[in-house]
């Protein structure tokens, strides 16, 4: 059973399938859709197993309820449109559109080798902004495995939530089970020549400077400026490096249970 949007042709079966595959198999589903459709219960079970349909009007409703993204938005509505199109003439038309989408993201899942690190094309994007990296890293989390908990506790807005997990989702970074998204196959490293290199430092630099501002008593935050010996920087270098490789080795073996963000400096002015 599947409840991704994309693997329909017919509006009704993907709702009744992803009501079916929802907590207590979508119990008091149908009555939360009708408060907001503003319609009575009766009529959402008609539309379901019987031969009317919804309204486009009420086609954007559904996908607002459901929280889809804009393709995912705008191929539901292609769905609604083919079930309630008049001629064969526009249904033909509506399926060009929607094999279109289809196409393109086959195309794209084509060119994204999911077996290896990510292409440079979408390291551009993932490192755009600092909230890619981070939605990507709290899929590992179980309680964080749902755009809304990642909306509430990123405090940002649910459409940017969907927007960054299809993206996720199309490069391979992660899947989708059910309701819930997790880490993908595909791995992301960045050689320390690359060019998204300084984007990825800034990102987190500035949301450090974020948390000073928080003042958050379990925060560690230390800066000192220092005069020493030449000869001694390579030393104190190599120390950090290795406390660096102890923290990876603890990192490795630790439960994913909370999002943290690990940044050192050590630089010359």
């Amino acid at each position: 059973m599947s409840n991704i949007v994309y693997d329909y042709k017919n509006y009704k079966t993907y709702l009744n399938e992803k009501i079916e595959a929802m907590p207590s198999r979508g119990r008091g589903v149908r009555l939360k859709m009708a408060k907001a459709l503003n319609c009575q219960t009766a009529y959402i079970s008609q539309v379901l197993n019987k031969y009317t349909h919804f309204s486009l009007e009420q086609g954007v409703k559904i996908n607002q309820f459901f929280e889809h993204n804009k393709e995912e938005s705008r191929f539901f509505l292609l769905m609604l449109q083919l079930e309630r199109a008049g001629t064969l003439d526009l249904k033909k038309f509506i399926e060009e559109q929607m094999d279109e989408i289809l196409l393109k993201r086959a195309d794209i899942k084509k060119r994204v080798n999911i077996t290896n690190t990510l292409a440079e094309n979408y390291q551009h994007i993932y490192y755009s902004v600092w909230y890619y990296a981070a939605i990507h890293i709290l899929l590992s989390i179980p309680k964080y495995q749902t755009p809304k908990a990642i909306s509430e506790y990123l405090r940002i807005p649910i459409n940017k939530v969907h927007d960054v997990i299809s993206f996720l989702i199309e490069t391979g970074l992660a899947q989708q089970e059910g309701e819930r998204y997790f880490i993908g196959q595909t791995r992301i490293h960045l050689d320390k020549n690359s060019i998204q290199i300084r984007r990825h430092h800034t990102n987190w630099r500035n949301q450090a400077m974020v948390s000073i501002d928080k003042n958050d008593e379990e925060d560690l935050h230390y800066s000192s400026v220092i005069s020493m010996g030449k000869k001694d920087v390579p030393l104190l270098k190599e120390k950090l490096m290795r406390a660096i490789e102890e923290c990876r080795a603890i990192i490795k073996d630790s439960p994913e249970e909370q999002l943290e963000v690990l940044t050192i400096d050590l630089f010359k002015i």
